[in-house]
């Protein structure tokens, strides 16, 4: 075990964790140089795409008579449980930060994060190659705010390979060994898992104890679930089987087991039944929920089948069947963030050519009866009857934003009328000399997933950066928005909305809507109401077909008959006619995804 390296690199989004990955990959000769492509690790189109980390990669490199296990992670605060189930299956981390960027929200929330763990950091400064970077005054942030000694700071360049070479002998040096004995009973962290159409669910495993031998039965050690071991081995380029795995490795194991919902992500696998668990297993818990239907009723079986399948892929997406009288056969699904959402919304598109429509995003609310009975709501049409009803309780979440000191009066402004409420702030210097701030916030959580962040961006012109977790439940006074399109309700497009924001929300949403429906032969009313009363109205004007383009001249009554036939053709259209909801509605209408 003196010869193993487990670690994994944190950082903001675009501080070139994926480009650094591929140097060193590059550096320890780990993938064939015809097989290596830009952001190796990232294998989704979609990752490609965005220029983002979508699920955590690992893979293992030989340096020097060393084996260095990289346990990539996500940079996107969607995906903050994943990062931190990274860290736990590591020894040491590699703290990446862009020379231009400096230190940002998630940087420091990540950094949080692996001190908690109680694993040492190595500052990483990337990107040092830039032309105007200022090394000097990026080092004297990272020391001011971080804490590290200058000579602790390693610079690199993801995309010249420059320093790759001392950064892997640093994390030979300044990361520990992992702990454990070889000898007595196996004892393996679950920090990860897939499916596999021919291995089945497959674990990604730090192993903390002992060795493992197939075939062998292990033990979930938080449920006592059985599972029979068809195949181990380690991560390179594929999947590498082994006859036996040791402490200390980063390994696969193949379950066999053919739902990944049979599987406790976080959970230690055991041999012996006595053994306890290495963390407490709690499961990622969803921040947004929507519902999904496929706008094909004949695709309903593949809709169904493919849903099952990304849940296989993606063991933080939840789901459970729905029926709506409008739209049918769906799902209410749970996501990480809004971001995880539009990522499971293009893969149904991608991956299995299914049209579908999507609800409004909500949060999960808690529900308090009078009689004291309690749960937890996540849609408008599930709220009970009001003189049922003693208090709704909304989750609400700390927010730190990272942004120039000149811009404090317009973040105050813009959060606190986004219902958040001011806890701090810190002041430093950053490295293109400019005076930031750190603010922290307690907020709905409602208030940060609706577009929050680009508001933001917009706000301060790109200059601000932000990070936030769940924190706790607190009493609000939510009511039930309803919208209906020439005055039929529409149960997918009710919401739950704070009282302070519920005229504002109306008029916002019809008035989109006008944008978004396509206009008709037949005008079209799109109304907002509250316990039954309309609270705002938008029309859709209908198109105008030019009747009279045939007279030339004559009796003027001519004219008005056919004016008035027309007048009369549009109510029957009106009464008989179909609304076209399109797919993306409600994405439009609540982000720019």
């Amino acid at each position: 075990m003196d010869k193993i390296r487990n670690f994994s690199i944190i950082a903001h989004v675009d501080h070139g964790k994926s480009t650094l990955s591929d140097t060193l990959i590059k550096l320890t000769n780990t993938v064939e140089k015809r097989d290596l492509k830009d952001q190796y690790l990232d294998n989704m189109d979609l990752e490609r795409e965005r220029g983002i980390t979508i699920k955590l990669q690992t893979i293992r490199m030989e340096y020097k008579g060393y084996t260095l296990n990289l346990i990539d992670t996500p940079g996107h605060v969607d995906f903050s449980g994943e990062v931190s189930r990274s860290l736990m299956a590591s020894d040491g981390a590699l703290l990446l930060i862009d020379v231009m960027g400096g230190i940002e929200a998630q940087t420091l929330g990540n950094f949080l994060k692996a001190i908690d763990l109680g694993i040492p950091v190595i500052p990483v400064l990337n990107k040092v190659d830039i032309d105007g970077a200022n090394i000097d005054k990026s080092i004297d942030e990272i020391v001011n705010i971080l804490g590290f000694k200058k000579e602790e700071i390693i610079q690199t360049s993801g995309k010249t390979g420059f320093g790759g070479e001392k950064l892997l002998d640093t994390i030979i040096e300044r990361i520990p060994s992992p702990q454990g004995s070889r000898d007595g009973n196996f004892r393996g962290f679950v920090f990860d898992a897939f499916f596999d159409d021919y291995r089945g669910v497959v674990l990604l495993v730090k192993v903390l104890d002992g060795k493992l031998t197939v075939p062998e039965k292990l033990y979930f050690a938080s449920n006592k679930k059985e599972i029979n071991i068809l195949d181990v081995g380690v991560i390179k380029d594929t999947l590498i089987p082994k006859k036996e795995i040791f402490a200390g490795e980063v390994v696969y194991i193949s379950t066999g087991l053919k739902n990944i919902k049979d599987v406790v992500v976080k959970d230690t696998l055991i041999k012996d039944l006595e053994d306890k668990p290495l963390y407490q297993v709690e499961n990622e818990k969803s921040m947004v929920f929507s519902s999904i239907y496929p706008l094909d009723v004949s695709s309903v079986s593949k809709f169904r089948e493919a849903v099952e399948k990304l849940s296989i892929n993606d063991i933080s997406f939840t789901y459970a069947p729905i029926n709506n009288s409008i739209l049918g056969f769906g799902y209410r699904c749970g996501f990480l963030g809004l971001l995880h959402m539009d990522i499971i919304k293009e893969r149904l598109s991608r991956e299995y050519d299914i049209d579908i429509f999507v609800s409004f995003p909500s949060v999960e609310y808690k529900v308090i009866l009078q009689n004291n009975q309690q749960y937890n709501i996540s849609q408008a049409q599930d709220l009970p009857d009001l003189s049922l009803l003693d208090k709704i309780e909304e989750p609400y979440a700390k927010l730190d934003i990272v942004t120039s000191k000149s811009l404090f009066g317009k973040i105050m402004e813009f959060v606190l009328s986004k219902r958040g409420e001011f806890i701090n702030s810190s002041f430093y210097n950053s490295s293109l000399g400019l005076e930031r701030i750190l603010l922290n916030f307690d907020i709905p959580l409602s208030s940060v997933i609706y577009n929050f962040f680009d508001e933001l961006k917009s706000l301060t012109s790109g200059d601000a950066s932000m990070d936030y977790y769940f924190s706790s439940y607190k009493e609000s006074n939510i009511e039930r928005l309803d919208f209906l399109i020439n005055h039929e309700k529409i149960e997918p497009l009710s919401l739950l909305v704070h009282s302070s924001e519920i005229d504002k929300v109306a008029k916002e949403y019809t008035k989109k809507m006008v944008d978004i429906i396509p206009r008709r032969n037949f005008s079209i009313a799109i109304q907002a109401a509250v316990n039954g009363k309309i609270i705002a109205r938008e029309d859709i004007k209908p198109f105008r077909k030019d009747v009279t383009q045939k007279l030339y001249g004559g009796d003027p009554t001519r004219r008005k008959k056919l004016l008035e036939k027309q007048k009369k053709g549009k109510k029957r259209s009106l009464m008989f006619g179909q609304i076209e909801i399109p797919s993306d509605l409600f994405i439009k209408l609540y982000s720019r995804l």
